[in-house]
């Protein structure tokens, strides 16, 4: 005999788990599947390297979700009485230059403004405390849609071209950021300390349309900074967890689903690889990315399947490295230490150009460029005493232009990377007792949501945001023509991807269709 719950969810993905909270603590019986070993998804965090260091294996840094009334309104009670707690670091993110110099991001607006002064130019420092004063009356205007259903795009675009400010927004929004950089800045540094905080999000500086992305970072980094659970990224997704088992939810791991089951144009159900069905008296929450629609789900329209086959990923993913230190690395400046995000960059906006079109058009790049994350001083839970659990990315191509595969390129970029590190850091290869290397093939193939290596699960210009993400027929987190299949996932936020708990708003608009008092469950 199936056996039977309310709610079926597919995923343990940190949106996945976002939805089921609500849902469970509505008193809905409640099962979460998941196709690996572990739960989490993107947000996991994992002794990869040596026992004791623990490694965020995607997700490390968390920003939207601090502004989600998730978060902010502990409406879960993951802060107050399921143990998430979020460390903010003095600096939110650097970039040292290859002539040694250095740009650092305080979660200190006076600070940031003279550090941008002493290292650039006091005329950027006074544009940056422009660019932050605009930042902040366009935010709200973000905000509003950002953890409800978006509204229709042509209503979206309609209610900003009302007024000035909104007219302003909009045209800003679909500028590309170095558009936006090159405006407003004069020194090369500058503009590239604030595009690599865009990469990170697999944002391309270049591309027309994304200039919402460099617009909220400056209210977003100045008033809330990057942030991360104690303990590791995983540590929001271990809360969920509690809460879940706490109200009567049932999570299952090593659980792949194969197939959504549908009677009548309505999901009823999931098929498990192993053959086994579990129906779904109220909704199955799925988070399965557009791409794989199509395979899950019969019934899928034919206007949805033609916006699916449109839709893009990021246009370069990374290469990831983890490292055991024996020994914790020392930066050029003694704040980058006490910072969260730190990168290499080329001190030239030309290099810097030359890196993205080579990464853009499917070439390693030569130029050094990386990110780090050194864990010893803002979380010094996360490795041994006085050693260090550390994170290295550099952006890269998904598809190489030679038509070789990363296998082929995967022990020489890895070596290639640590010898860059070293350069960036001396004497850190040194110190590496344990190690830990993922090509961009090895994180798509992670999971069915990285789609071409894209973190994110999709793009996110202005094309594809708000009530065209992750497609017009998609954005209201229902597949036409299936009722009751509801869509969660990074892929579904109406802005962009990133630890946002966008799980919530599957779980409004599920709430809402049912009709359930969301409002109730929230207090």
């Amino acid at each position: 005999m199936s056996e039977n719950f309310d709610v079926v969810v597919i995923g343990s993905g940190h949106n996945g788990l976002v939805t089921a909270g609500y849902l469970a603590k509505a008193g809905k019986s409640v099962l979460v599947l998941e196709g690996k070993s572990f739960f989490g998804g993107g947000v996991a965090t994992k002794e990869v390297t040596l026992p004791g260091f623990k490694h965020d294996l995607h997700s490390s840094a968390h920003l939207g979700i601090l502004i989600n009334p998730l978060i902010a309104n502990d409406e879960l009670q993951l802060k107050s009485k399921y143990g998430l707690e979020y460390i903010r670091p003095s600096a939110a993110y650097s970039t040292t230059f290859t002539d040694g110099s250095s740009l650092i991001g305080y979660n200190d607006l006076d600070r940031t403004i003279d550090n941008i002064a002493a290292n650039a130019s006091r005329k950027d420092a006074d544009a940056y405390y422009k660019l932050y004063k605009d930042s902040v009356d366009f935010v709200p205007l973000a905000i509003q849609g950002m953890f409800v259903p978006p509204p229709p795009y042509g209503a979206f675009i309609a209610l900003l071209d009302q007024s000035a400010m909104g007219r302003n927004a909009l045209h800003e929004l679909q500028r590309s950021p170095l558009d936006i950089l090159n405006e407003r800045f004069e020194s090369d540094k500058l503009k590239i300390h604030m595009s690599r905080l865009l990469t990170e999000h697999f944002v391309d500086p270049e591309a027309k349309g994304e200039g919402g992305s460099l617009f909220m970072y400056p209210a977003f980094i100045e008033q809330y900074g990057l942030q991360t659970p104690r303990g590791g990224s995983g540590g929001l997704v271990d809360a969920l967890i509690r809460q879940l088992e706490d109200h009567g939810a049932v999570l299952r791991a090593n659980s792949t689903v194969v197939k959504v089951l549908t009677v009548n144009g309505k999901a009823v159900g999931v098929r498990l690889a192993d053959g086994s069905e579990i129906l779904a008296k109220e909704a199955v929450v799925g988070q399965i990315h557009p791409f794989n629609l199509p395979k899950l789900v019969d019934g899928i329209e034919e206007q949805t399947q033609y916006e699916i086959s449109r839709a893009e990923t990021a246009t370069f993913c990374c290469v990831t490295a983890h490292y055991a230190l024996d020994k914790a690395p020392t930066y050029v400046h003694p704040d980058i230490n006490d910072s969260w995000l730190n990168g290499l960059c080329p001190t030239s906006l030309a290099d810097y150009k030359k890196l993205l079109f080579d990464v853009r058009n499917g070439y390693i790049p030569k130029i050094p460029s990386l990110g780090t994350i050194s864990t010893h001083k803002v979380d010094p839970t996360r490795a041994p005493e006085g050693k260090s659990a550390f994170l290295v990315w550099r952006i890269m191509p998904f598809k190489l232009a030679d038509g070789s595969s990363w296998a082929d390129h995967k022990a020489e970029v890895e070596e290639e990377t640590l010898d860059l590190v070293d350069s960036f850091l001396p004497g850190l290869k040194a110190s590496v007792i344990g190690k830990a290397f993922d090509t961009p093939d090895d994180i798509a193939a992670y999971s069915p949501t990285f789609q071409h290596g894209d973190v994110s699960g999709l793009a996110s210009p202005m094309m594809q945001s708000q009530g065209h993400r992750p497609t017009p027929s998609l954005s209201q987190y229902t597949v036409p023509g299936v009722e009751n299949l509801y869509l969660s996932g990074v892929f579904m936020h109406p802005t962009a991807g990133g630890v946002c708990g966008g799980g919530r708003v599957t779980a409004v608009k599920l709430f809402g269709d049912k009709g359930w008092d969301f409002d109730e469950v929230t207090q």
